[in-house]
């Protein structure tokens, strides 16, 4: 994957907002690397007994395997909704830990969370700087740009407590000053989507008129991430 554009949005201050851009460039072979990623279940060690390792070594590996399926499915480049949400869950949370040197917390769907009724946020990862939790969800929508969906299900999740809930998960690999401050209302939100040909200017200006963004500058960080599918 390649990042093509990166912009910090300091007119929206105090709230910390940045766009980034991602282009996979190829599908097939970031379909591998997402696999790959996933696969790598070295976060395991983040827990202390044998029957937690036992018990997520368990749930990621039916998560794994769902995942591969609906991988397999993809052909030419034809991307699935199912398969589209991941590969834009996994290239926003990886640009997290790669260009933004926030932790590396594992897709929530790997430590045991059933997508299915949206239980509750696609992804996780912290600003290590400010000990500020981000809560990250991802849209994939093939045929428009899907900013719209994703920063609409942050505000009804949070609005349902969804983001409150997902913290005892996050216990072993977010700082625990990180959750209080988190359970306090001091937190982050990511929104992560698929994107086609419009301009970053013109989705930038089209989101910063949504009602959902505006909502969403009362907490500390906001972070739109654009993939090109």
């Amino acid at each position: 994957m390649k990042i093509v554009d990166h912009e910090i949005l300091d007119e929206f201050s105090p709230a910390k907002v940045q766009f980034i851009r991602i282009d996979p460039e190829d599908i097939s072979k970031t379909l591998l690397e997402i696999l790959s990623v996933l696969m790598n279940l070295s976060w395991l060690n983040n827990f202390d007994q044998e029957f937690q390792r036992k018990a997520f070594t368990s749930r990621a590996n039916k998560t794994i395997n769902d995942i591969k399926e609906k991988f397999d499915k993809c052909v030419n480049d034809d991307i699935s909704k199912d398969a589209g949400e991941y590969v834009v869950s996994e290239l926003a949370r990886e640009t997290m830990i790669s260009k933004l040197k926030y932790l590396d917390v594992p897709l929530a769907e790997l430590l045991g969370k059933k997508r299915s009724g949206n239980p509750g946020f696609d992804f996780h990862t912290q600003n290590v700087i400010t000990d500020t939790v981000i809560f990250g969800e991802a849209k994939y929508i093939s045929a428009i740009t899907a900013y719209g969906s994703a920063l609409k299900q942050i505000v009804n999740f949070i609005d349902s407590g969804k983001d409150i809930e997902d913290l005892p998960e996050l216990r072993d690999f977010c700082t625990t000053s990180a959750l209080k401050r988190a359970s306090d209302g001091k937190k982050g939100f990511l929104a992560a989507f698929s994107a086609k040909d419009t301009s970053t200017d013109k989705i930038i200006e089209n989101i910063t008129k949504k009602m959902e963004f505006l909502s969403l500058l009362k907490y500390e960080e906001l972070i739109l991430v654009a993939v090109n599918l």
